[in-house]
């Protein structure tokens, strides 16, 4: 029997909500306190982080219809992040709290018991008209687009020379904040602006990195990882692969419109 199928057997949906929530509100409570302390230049880049788990808390509470999708693309991007770097930078404490906090998560908001407190309500298929293809086609374009989140974040709003460089990364990470917001409410122009943001991010491996800070009380994965190539390479890899499922209903709509 798979895990999942495990966790649905087991029920007990509020407490693994209520776990997931404890694990989701420390890294706002960290990146919180990492923004009050952060080295020169790093102010913004924890902000947004902090905010990101935020956005996240809250859906999940609220039990917003996306709120496991985006919380799941997070916890699968710490995950993954945490693991990592425990392989290529050795053991240590806090990259296992990190990885495995962010394990939680994702264990804990896994299985159809849970599907059914979020993304199976009716009442937001009924609002936008949606079918069941087409919320598994939205429910991974939020868990990709989420996924990319930290390391865009990082990549964009770090510390780098010239001023024109911050402003142009930054409103590559604000195009896809926008493009997943007009996602989530069914936009087209929110598809579109999330591969523009994904061809943009790999258009800026051509700019200079952000300088990782020497000191942040915290081996943070998603900073070391977004001032690497490799980070923003996988960033935009998830951005465009999150809109690749529209592409072929954008091109059919394009070619019945009326010439």
């Amino acid at each position: 029997m798979r895990f999942a199928e495990r966790l649905q057997a087991i029920g007990l949906e509020r407490e693994r909500v209520a776990v997931a929530l404890l694990a989701l509100s420390f890294f706002c409570v960290l990146y919180a306190l990492l923004a009050v302390s952060s080295p020169p230049g790093w102010r913004p880049v924890f902000v947004a982080l902090a905010g990101c788990y935020v956005v996240a808390f809250l859906a999940v509470a609220c039990q917003w219809f996306w709120g496991r999708w985006y919380a799941s693309g997070l916890a699968w991007s710490g995950t993954s992040l945490g693991l990592f770097s425990l392989i290529m930078l050795g053991w240590h404490p806090a990259l296992v709290v990190y990885g495995g906090l962010h394990a939680v998560v994702l264990t804990m908001l896994a299985g159809p018991r849970m599907a059914a407190r979020y993304e199976q309500q009716p009442n937001w298929r009924e609002r936008f008209a949606i079918d069941e293809f087409g919320a598994a086609r939205l429910r991974r374009f939020v868990t990709r687009a989420s996924a990319a989140l930290p390391s865009l974040i990082v990549w964009a709003l770090g510390p780098r020379e010239g001023q024109g460089r911050w402003v142009l990364t930054g409103a590559v990470a604000a195009m896809a904040l926008a493009g997943l917001a007009g996602s989530l409410r069914m936009r087209t122009w929110g598809v579109l602006a999330t591969a523009l943001a994904g061809l943009a991010a790999l258009a800026g491996l051509a700019l200079a990195p952000p300088s990782l800070p020497g000191a942040t009380g915290w081996p943070d994965p998603a900073a070391w990882m977004g001032t690497t190539p490799v980070g923003l390479a996988l960033a935009a890899g998830l951005l465009l692969a999150a809109a690749a499922p529209f592409a072929g209903p954008l091109v059919r709509t394009w070619r019945s419109m009326p010439r």
